[in-house]
């Protein structure tokens, strides 16, 4: 555990008690509404407290779904897990309370409604602008009100879950504006230099802002109180972009170049949607050609497409290994630097350095009579075995129940010139049960540890039975970032698998497959860091 985590998602119960619950009940038809999309009357009932669906109901929603005996294998939004199934009165269901909880929804009934929210954890102004984040795809809706002055997003299907101590600016409100809508207010003059237009349902949303939004205004009129606004409205696109042009460089990598209408003032922001596929933004900008291209005579590319989502410019990169990336402009150049890991190639041979967090005197976290220390060593030991069998060499920071300083971990690393560093955590909060879900941390915007954190974790989050809440830059939890993470010098990530007070992480966490099972993951994703897979 590395300090009280700053934003959570919904509790995983277990699975085997909402089936027992289940059977041999009465089924009750009721609604259903997913985020953002129409209440569905069909295909859904209460059982209990629970609500089950029709896979055809799930497949309405782009969930593509199969059964695997008496369990139904759903995958969605880049998640896989499986949910119980029910049999009764001649219907085939699948639980929607359980898969709800599997992606860190929130899930209520309201009435004779089942209500599924995206859980909005984070709130974030970064140097690409306003981020949010949430835990299933939220639809944003923008629009502008005078006297004064307010740039208004409302993120429809969303529950806003944030801390009390958000730091963000305080002519900024955040709140919840209705059951179905959290919205974000920005009271500034110079709301009207922001974009907006219309956003399709997502799960990251990042918001460029002019450097005077962020600065204080000469006057803050106080508490806004919610307005409500149905029109949007849609601001066209001030600069055009041409195809990208996508040579191979000189330091073995592949440069995207795409030229725009007019100078540039911030690069696009770029996420990955998975290890080889890498989304780009670029705000009130729009491509002059929408097209799906391959690159077969490319080194790293297979192929791109470029669409635009209303209000921003879209470009989506499918690459042929997993690649770190960097961006930058120049004049109205926008440069995408797609680079292969400094260590690349098989594990064998390979030194790796694997951390079990705490040890001795620093039990870590605990809850139950489980310590994180003890958890923590049994999963590297597992990873260390995994990672033998492959021909690496393997260099564990204790293999014993000592307690190595933070300091001495990651120098470890660097003396041994690892070609990667992982340390290996439990994370805790202080009020049980009220948080669920694992992640895994890269130090700061670093390229290289930002693949490998989504390298590894893609592939945790297929075989936990964990929550997934993605990959985090451990600024979000220290301005300096994570102490093993900042002193290392070869790609590092820090590991959080679950929370050891919640006792549906901690119930996945103590099973007896659960350290080899993840430590497979583990081993995998570097793998796939290394471009071996």
């Amino acid at each position: 555990m590395t300090s009280v985590m700053k934003r959570w998602i919904a509790c995983l119960a277990p699975w085997m008690v909402l089936a027992s619950a289940a059977t041999a009940a009465k089924l009750e038809p009721v609604s259903v509404q997913l985020t953002y999309n129409t209440p569905s009357a069909t295909e859904a009932y209460r059982v209990g407290d629970q609500c089950y669906i029709t896979p055809k109901l799930a497949k309405e929603w782009d969930w593509n779904v199969s059964i695997l005996g008496q369990e139904m294998q759903i995958a969605t939004e880049g998640r896989l897990f499986r949910v119980p199934t029910l049999r009764e009165e001649g219907k085939f269901l699948m639980s929607l309370t359980e898969a709800a909880r599997y992606l860190g929804a929130i899930a209520e009934w309201d009435g004779n409604t089942y209500r599924v929210l995206g859980r909005i954890r984070n709130v974030e102004i970064t140097s690409a602008g306003l981020q949010v984040d949430s835990t299933i795809k939220i639809k944003p809706r923008f629009f502008r009100l005078a006297s004064p002055d307010r740039y208004i997003i409302d993120f429809l299907g969303g529950r806003m879950d944030v801390p009390d101590d958000l730091e963000i600016p305080a002519w900024w409100r955040v709140g919840q504006y209705d059951p179905n809508t959290a919205r974000i207010v920005l009271e500034h003059p110079a709301a009207v230099a922001i974009p907006a237009g219309k956003v399709e349902q997502t799960r990251q949303f990042i918001l460029p802002l002019p450097a005077i939004a962020r600065t204080a205004p000469d006057k803050v009129t106080g508490i806004i109180t919610p307005v409500v606004d149905a029109n949007v409205k849609v601001v066209p696109p001030s600069m055009t972009l041409a195809l990208p042009e996508v040579a191979n460089d000189h330091n073995g990598g592949t440069l995207l170049t795409i030229k725009a209408s007019t100078k540039l003032e911030q690069p696009p922001a770029i996420q990955y949607i998975s290890p080889t596929q890498l989304q780009v933004s670029m705000p009130k900008a729009a491509f002059k050609e929408m097209v799906s291209q391959n690159m077969g005579d490319s080194r790293w590319v297979n192929s791109f497409s470029t669409s635009t989502d209303g209000a921003n410019a879209i470009l989506t990169i499918q690459t042929k290994r997993a690649l770190a990336f960097s961006a930058s402009t120049n004049g109205n150049l926008i440069n995408i630097r797609l680079t292969v890991p400094s260590s690349s190639g098989t594990l064998n041979g390979k030194v790796i350095v694997i951390d079990p967090g705490h040890g001795g005197k620093d039990g870590g976290a605990h809850s139950n009579g489980v310590s994180e220390k003890n958890l923590t060593l049994k999963i590297s030991q597992e990873v260390r075995d995994i990672l033998s069998g492959t021909g690496a060499s393997v260099i564990m920071t204790r293999d014993t129940d000592v307690y190595p300083s933070l300091t001495a971990r990651a120098q470890i690393a660097n003396d041994s010139k690892a070609a990667v560093f992982v340390s290996i955590h439990i994370n805790s909060i202080n009020k049980d049960n009220s948080r669920s879900g694992g992640m895994t941390f890269y130090h700061m915007q670093d390229p290289e540890d930002r693949l490998l954190a989504e390298c590894i974790q893609s592939e945790i989050a297929k075989v936990s039975g964990i929550p997934d809440l993605g990959t985090w830059s451990d600024r979000r939890i220290y301005q300096s970032g994570f102490s093993v993470l900042r002193n290392s010098t070869v790609p590092s990530v820090l590991i959080e698998m679950g929370f050891i007070n919640h006792k549906n992480d901690r119930a996945q966490m103590t099973q007896k497959d659960f350290a080899n099972r993840v430590a497979k993951a583990i081993v995998k994703g570097i793998q796939i860091f290394l471009g071996e897979q």
